[in-house]
């Protein structure tokens, strides 16, 4: 830990120099008769950014170039506002695959082909989950600078503890059951839950694995009221409702209110439930507290091996007015910039050989993290969020949240839940289908 924090010592000091150094460049620029151009950065808040950008500095591309975060703007709303009125970013975050679509759908994005050949950027080197974060009717619109597929973290003294053997790889659903029961506890007096066996903060894990889909491939239909899905969906109710042995959102809440932090991301770390599904950002909680014991292991496998992933990937708007420098940018981004992503735990480097390098596999300031290769074997299974390119991801996230929420305070049941979710999607499917016809 002490090797960490004199990395960090070191980096804050460039950190502290950092408008220093966007000096120094305009003043070096100045002196070589180069002109400095600004690259306007819509990015989301992290304490990384500025060691991202203090390093970048250090890189001889950087040359001419200063980078000015903007971290008030990053959301879709406001960066199409932005490219549409002819004053866009430079280099943007892009969240999810249907976000990449709604982009695309406004033609919005520069093809980077011509650049990854200029700089040899081989696509193979990227996981081949994440192409919906990258790809468009086979070319490329973005690279991601991080990704991470969910895992079991575990805590090791509740196992000790209770005398379950730690998770491993052979593990199935009905492994992970039994022992999220033996984990959960209760206090006698009052009847309040005081620690859980397991959380997961969505069902689409257990859907996928159980064989379901939320949309046909063609994405003209919901099916996520299957017999496949609506099995896993109920297993994953029965989780909270029938087992106790996971906590409902209210009873996160509660467990936050006391103790656990500020939502479920801090229950585990917080030693208020045994198990949690989640993916590598959650180390950036976990090394807060110190005398916390935990581990991770592969997720328990159900009909098939099937895992989720999150990832971020960095695009540059068709009309922005500095696309090459953007790209130089970008590319220290995708390069020698994953590490201090990846350092701080924040999910694993997008591009292969650099997962497989030993800045990742076995960093030495953090000895008893040693199970990282878990997160390159998971990424073989691993599969991005389902969308359909005919409906908004804002309205079908919406449609869920409404009729899961009636689920969750039993004012429905799992089935029809996810029969009123698919008929109220594909009712807007079919509006939006029809739409485009008569077009």
């Amino acid at each position: 830990m002490r090797k960490w924090i004199i990395f960090f010592g070191v980096i804050s000091l460039l950190t502290g120099l950092m408008s220093g150094c966007a000096k120094k460049e305009k003043a070096e620029a100045k002196k070589e008769n180069v002109s400095v151009v600004k690259i306007h950065w819509v990015v989301g808040s992290a304490p990384t950014r500025k060691y991202e950008i203090a390093g970048f500095y250090k890189d001889p591309s950087s040359k001419g170039i200063v980078v000015e975060p903007d971290m008030r703007s990053d959301n879709p709303k406001a960066i199409l506002s932005m490219i549409e009125s002819g004053n866009p970013p430079d280099l943007f975050s892009i969240y999810s695959p249907a976000d990449m679509l709604l982009y695309m759908e406004k033609e919005a994005l520069l093809d980077l082909s011509p650049y990854m050949r200029r700089y040899k950027l081989d696509p193979g080197n990227f996981w081949t989950a994440l192409k919906p974060y990258m790809q468009y009717k086979g070319k490329v619109y973005g690279f991601p600078s991080n990704c991470s597929p969910f895992v079991l973290f575990y805590n090791k003294k509740m196992f000790d503890e209770s005398g379950i053997l730690y998770p491993n790889k052979h593990w199935t659903w009905k492994d992970l059951l039994e022992a999220a029961k033996k984990l959960t506890k209760k206090d006698k007096k009052t009847g309040r839950y005081t620690q859980f066996g397991l959380l997961s903060e969505d069902p689409d894990m257990f859907i996928w694995q159980n064989g379901g889909w939320y949309y046909t491939k063609d994405g003209k239909k919901c099916i996520i009221n299957s017999p496949e899905a609506k099995w896993a969906f109920r297993w994953y109710y029965d989780l909270r409702f029938t087992h106790n042995a996971m906590p409902t959102p209210s009873e996160v809440q509660s467990l936050s209110a006391h103790g656990g932090g500020d939502g479920s991301l801090n229950l585990f770390a917080a030693e208020k439930v045994a198990m949690f599904i989640q993916g590598r950002g959650m180390v950036r909680i976990l090394r807060k507290n110190k005398i916390l014991d935990w581990n991770i292991a592969p997720v328990p496998r159900g009909k098939h091996k099937v895992t989720k992933i999150v990832s971020r990937t960095y695009a540059i708007p068709r009309n922005c007015k500095h696309k090459y420098e953007a790209f130089k940018f970008l590319n220290y981004l995708i390069g020698p910039g994953q590490y201090i992503i990846v350092k701080s735990g924040d999910g694993i480097p997008s591009r292969i050989s650099m997962c497989n390098s030993k800045e990742f596999l076995l960093d030495k300031d953090f000895p008893e993290e040693d199970r990282n290769k878990i997160y390159l074997d998971e990424m073989i299974y691993a599969r991005a969020p389902e969308y359909s390119p005919y409906v908004s991801e804002i309205e079908a996230n919406r449609i869920w949240q409404e009729e899961i929420n009636l689920c969750w305070n039993k004012k429905q049941s799992p089935d029809e839940t996810l029969n009123k979710i698919a008929a109220r999607i594909n009712k807007i499917i079919q509006q939006n289908l029809a739409k485009k016809k008569q077009k």
